[in-house]
């Protein structure tokens, strides 16, 4: 079990650049996934920057015993506005049809948090000030878009996708590639390779185990 779980930790590898791919990851889950209603995709971004750069800077949070408190409200911004139901459900893939319903809910509450644990904490602990741009948006459906940013991070461009849904007239992400490296692709032939020889209710109890890790 602890080669399958290092698997999952080796994810980022795929990309090359694993910081680069950490800290683009980080912040395109992040300030590209915030609560919109009324506005569209790009209008999303644009709101939701100002967001995580206001929570990232606040000077109250800069002290070690507040650092508890700054994840928190990072993980709120981002638990609001991505979709891990969707981002799970494609990231499992066939797989997702072994699932009972109640597994189903409860893989989603462990990987998210997962997710949230490990890719929050590296953004805190790697942001340097970096610069993020909306470039702009391609609508692939009335209820599907694609938001195009780059963010600059030690003087590197680094591009990066965010896939969004519209569902009840609220815009949120669901995938996220950096550097042409899609999160759902990278994740599914993690899990894939795992439940080669893990039941459902092991890969839940494999996530959970490491969730705070």
């Amino acid at each position: 079990m602890g080669l399958s779980i290092g698997m999952l930790r080796q994810a980022l590898s795929h990309l090359r650049l694993a910081r680069v791919g950490i800290v683009g990851l980080g912040w395109a889950v992040l300030v590209l996934s915030g609560p919109a209603f009324a506005a569209g995709p790009v209008e999303t971004c644009r709101q939701t920057i100002a967001e995580g750069l206001r929570i990232l800077n606040d000077p109250h949070d800069r002290s070690p015993e507040r650092k508890p408190l700054q994840q928190e409200r990072l993980w709120a911004v981002l638990a609001e506005g991505f979709d891990f139901t969707e981002f799970s459900k494609r990231v499992l893939a066939e797989k997702w049809d072994a699932f009972l319903p109640a597994q189903r809910i409860e893989f989603v509450d462990v990987f998210s948090k997962f997710l949230g644990n490990y890719y929050l904490a590296q953004l805190r602990k790697h942001y340097t000030n970096e610069t993020v741009t909306c470039r702009g948006q391609e609508m692939i459906a009335p209820a599907r878009a694609v938001v195009k940013a780059d963010v600059v991070w030690m003087n590197r461009l680094i591009p990066v996708e965010v896939r969004m849904l519209k569902h009840a007239g609220r815009w949120r992400a669901y995938d996220v590639s950096v550097i042409g490296f899609s999160a759902i692709a990278i994740y599914r032939a993690q899990f894939r390779e795992i439940m080669r020889t893990h039941s459902p209710a092991q890969v839940i109890a494999l996530v959970r185990s490491r969730m705070d890790e």
